[in-house]
C-alpha cells in the first residue's frame, strides 16, 4: 500500500516551513513564484493531492495578533492598540484572533489557514521573535532592527521624548531626570534620546536614565535622585505608570507638584487622568497605531507587489497639558528639600 504524502513530507523535502508549503499549494500570498513553482512541481511528482488543501471563504479572512502575556495583561498601551486593531480589522472584513502567549507557547499556535500576522509587545521578551521567521505576511507593531525587512507601525518615540523636553525647556527647566522601567526596551530608549536632544537645544541637561523598579519605595528613589550632584527640576517617566508612581512618592515626601517639581509621563493611558493626579503627558496615538497596523497588513495581502519593499509607518505624538508641569523653580525645590532633610534628620 502506497504511503500517503503529507504536508510534513513536502516541507521536509523542500526545506521549507509547512506554512510556506500550504500557502503555495492554496494560492495564498506570502511566497515567491519560484517557491510556489517548486512546491507545485514536487506535489505533482509525488502525487500529493494539492486540490484537497482547503481554502478560506472570502468572509473568513483571519489575522492572528500575537502578544506576550505580560504586555497584554499589564500594559494599558497595548490594550488600546489591540482595540484599535480589532475595530479596523472588522471594518476591512477580517477576523482578528488574539493569541496571548506565555513563554511556553510558540509558533505551533498559528494554523495553516491564517492570512497574516500582527506581532505586538516588547521584542526584548523574546516571545515574538520566532514568529518573525515565519513565511507569512506580517506587520510588526514596534521597532524593527536596522535593515530588518518587515512592514512595521510604531509610535514616533523619539519625537515623544523631544516633545516633553521641549515643553519643559520652554518652561525654564534645564535639568531633567528620566526614569525607565525597561532599559532594554527600544521605544523607551528612543523617548530618552528625544528628551536628551530637546535639553541640548534648550541648553540644558537630561541626566542618565534612572532604573525604576516598582518593588522599591518610590520615596527613596526620588530622594536619591534629588540629592545627586545635579538637582533636576522635572521628572520624566518612560510611561504614565512610572510617572504616576514618582508623583505619589514626591507628594508623600511633602513636595508640591508642579510648584516645586514638574512630572510628565508618556502614552496618555486611562490612568493618566483618573487616579487623583491629572498627569501632564505625551499622548501616543494608541488606537491609531493598531488601526494602521491592520491597514498595513491589508496592503501587503491585497495590494502590494510580490517584491514590494517593506514600509515603516510612524505615528506622531502630542503633548497633553494637565496639572503636573509648570515653570522651573530650583530655589523653591531646594528650600523644600532642605526642610525635608531637617525634618527627617
Amino acid at each position: 500500500m502506497t504511503q500517503k504524502i503529507t504536508l510534513d513530507d513536502l516541507s521536509r523535502r523542500l526545506g521549507l516551513s509547512k506554512f510556506s508549503v500550504s500557502r503555495a499549494l492554496s494560492g495564498k500570498p506570502g511566497v515567491s513564484e519560484k517557491t510556489r513553482d517548486a512546491v507545485m512541481q514536487l506535489a505533482r511528482e509525488v502525487g500529493y493531492n494539492h486540490t484537497g488543501v482547503p481554502r478560506l471563504a472570502a468572509s473568513e479572512k483571519i489575522v492572528h495578533l500575537v502578544i506576550p502575556q505580560a504586555d497584554a495583561i499589564n500594559s494599558s498601551f497595548w490594550i488600546e492598540v489591540i482595540e484599535g486593531a480589532e475595530i479596523e480589522a472588522r471594518a476591512l472584513g477580517y477576523r482578528l484572533v488574539i493569541d496571548v502567549l506565555s513563554s511556553d507557547r510558540g509558533t505551533d499556535i498559528v494554523q495553516e489557514n491564517v492570512h497574516g500576522l500582527l506581532l505586538a509587545g516588547r521584542r526584548s521578551r523574546g516571545i515574538i521573535e520566532p514568529f518573525m521567521q515565519l513565511d507569512i505576511p506580517k506587520v510588526l507593531i514596534g521597532h524593527p532592527r536596522p535593515m530588518e525587512l518587515i512592514d512595521s507601525v510604531q509610535a514616533a518615540n523619539f519625537d515623544g521624548g523631544y516633545c516633553a523636553g521641549d515643553v519643559l525647556g520652554k518652561a525654564g527647566h534645564r535639568c531633567i531626570a528620566f526614569f525607565t522601567d525597561a532599559p532594554e526596551d527600544e521605544g523607551r530608549n528612543l523617548r530618552q534620546a528625544g528628551l536628551v536632544e530637546a535639553m541640548r537645544v534648550h541648553g540644558g541637561l537630561a541626566l542618565p536614565a534612572v532604573r525604576f523598579d516598582a518593588s522599591v519605595d518610590a520615596k527613596s528613589v526620588v530622594l536619591e535622585t534629588l540629592r545627586g550632584p545635579q538637582m533636576p527640576t522635572a521628572f520624566a517617566g518612560a510611561t504614565d505608570f512610572v510617572a504616576m508612581t514618582l508623583a505619589w512618592g514626591l507628594m508623600e515626601l511633602g513636595l508640591k507638584i508642579p510648584q516645586h517639581i514638574s512630572v510628565v509621563g508618556s502614552n496618555d493611558s486611562h490612568t493618566a487622568s483618573q487616579l487623583g493626579i491629572k498627569l501632564s503627558t505625551v499622548r501616543q496615538p494608541m488606537h491609531e497605531i493598531g488601526a494602521a497596523a491592520m491597514q498595513a497588513l491589508r496592503w501587503r495581502l491585497e495590494q502590494a507587489a510580490p517584491d514590494a519593499r517593506p514600509r515603516r509607518t510612524l505615528l506622531t505624538p502630542e503633548f497633553v497639558e494637565r496639572s503636573t508641569h509648570g515653570p522651573a523653580n530650583p530655589a523653591g525645590l531646594a528650600a523644600a528639600l532642605q526642610a525635608i532633610e531637617l525634618h527627617t534628620g
